[in-house]
């Protein structure tokens, strides 16, 4: 591996206004600990987006920006390269990031006591933009069949028809694709089913897919829009499905806060955009040259990031059933987040788990129950680290559980 994509180097984050590193103290209580939670990554971005950025910065005017024809038409490039879906460039709304897009299009399509389906356990701010809506959450968690999440259709299906007998309408379904926290990445037949579902019910479809690039080997992303691209009998749905995605995950640069939502209807799309007005600034001209330059020169890093995160998934897989059987894993499909099946340490409850692995193993992970009851006695942990961290992260959860017998 070339030194300048050099994904081994241990970086010290510290006192870099790191939230994952900085605030071990306000999130774990103590700062001694080796945090492998929030979902960003120990190494620098590309070069190349590097480059772009000191480039920008030495021009030294930096005042308000807008996504012009050339950062769209990098999206739009990217798109189409790498998941043969084909977009049209005034669909795009440029954000500050998916969570706050989400919001906004909660804000834009729903009433109060408007029903929203998510599927747990999955990202947080899910459940929080549900509530800032002031709609009514419906959880339809997830199902494990054979050490395997799949989507619950049956009890979609009966939820749908609950509410339309006691409550009125569900408005839409938040979909993650690929999934956090359990790392499914869907198939063409489920997003299909699912799709077909919800054009039946005259449901939105919001598709948060900015894990899309981090897919592993033997599994391909579909964007929920090529679903319909691929079955023209499902055109008439292409407006219902508002797509969210960004170059953060894939290329470390989520602090540049900038995303990109795809709406296809323009109606939508104007109701969107006046949603924001006042609760949402432009972007900033790093976040935009970033993006811009991690999708028409990053590719080639994108490549050897996967290979190594794969190593390390390798490792980690090898390592917990040779050393620390009592924890359990699940096939991993996307993203670099794992999900670690604990329920066989018999911790009484979570919070137990969470002290467990903060005081006697001394890292830092995300609790399941973070991501809703569907994921008590789990945790998730990130393995976009040097190899090195990883070792001694795992090494410190092999010893704390071994002095637990």
């Amino acid at each position: 591996m070339e030194d300048k994509y050099n994904f081994s180097k241990l970086h010290n984050r510290n006192n870099t206004m790191s939230v994952k590193w900085d605030k071990c103290e306000e999130i774990f209580g103590k700062d001694d600990i080796l945090p492998l939670w929030v979902a960003d990554s120990d190494w620098p971005t590309a070069p190349e987006i590097k480059a772009a950025l000191i480039n920008k910065a030495e021009n030294g005017i930096l005042g308000y920006t807008f996504a012009d024809q050339k950062v769209k038409t990098a999206v739009k490039n990217w798109l189409s390269k790498r998941f043969d879906l084909e977009i049209d460039k005034n669909w795009l709304v440029f954000d500050t990031g998916v969570v706050p897009a989400i919001n906004f299009t909660l804000k834009a399509i729903t009433k109060a006591g408007d029903g929203v389906v998510i599927q747990p356990p999955v990202y947080r701010p899910f459940f929080s933009a549900v509530k800032n809506n002031d709609c009514e959450l419906i959880k339809n968690s997830l199902v494990i069949k054979d050490r395997h999440y799949k989507i619950d259709f049956a009890g979609l299906e009966k939820i749908i028809a609950d509410w339309k007998d006691k409550k009125g309408d569900i408005k839409a379904l938040i979909f993650c694709s690929p999934h956090n926290p359990v790392g499914r990445v869907w198939k063409q037949s489920e997003l299909k089913r699912l799709i077909k579902i919800l054009k039946r019910e005259n449901i939105y479809l919001l598709s948060d897919e900015i894990h899309s690039d981090l897919v592993y080997p033997a599994y391909d992303h579909y964007p929920s829009l090529k679903i319909i691209d691929d079955n023209p009998e499902l055109e008439a749905y292409r407006k219902k499905i508002i797509t969210y995605m960004a170059a953060s995950k894939t290329f470390n640069i989520a602090g540049l806060h900038t995303s990109y939502t795809i709406i296809s209807s323009d109606k939508l799309k104007r109701k969107y955009n006046r949603t924001k007005n006042g609760f949402s600034s432009g972007n900033s001209p790093f976040g935009l040259e970033a993006l811009k330059s991690a999708y028409n020169n990053g590719e080639k890093w994108l490549e050897e990031q996967l290979q190594y995160i794969v190593e390390n998934k390798n490792y980690l897989q090898n390592f917990i059933e040779n050393e620390i059987p009592a924890i359990k894993l699940f096939e991993q499909e996307g993203t670099f987040l794992i999900w670690l099946d604990c329920r066989d340490l018999n911790f009484e409850n979570d919070q137990k788990l969470r002290k467990f692995m903060i005081e006697e193993a001394g890292v830092g992970l995300n609790p399941g129950i973070w991501f809703g009851k569907a994921g008590s006695g789990f945790m998730r942990l990130n393995i976009a680290c040097p190899k090195k961290r990883l070792k001694t992260a795992l090494i410190r959860i092999k010893n704390a559980v071994e002095k637990m017998a």
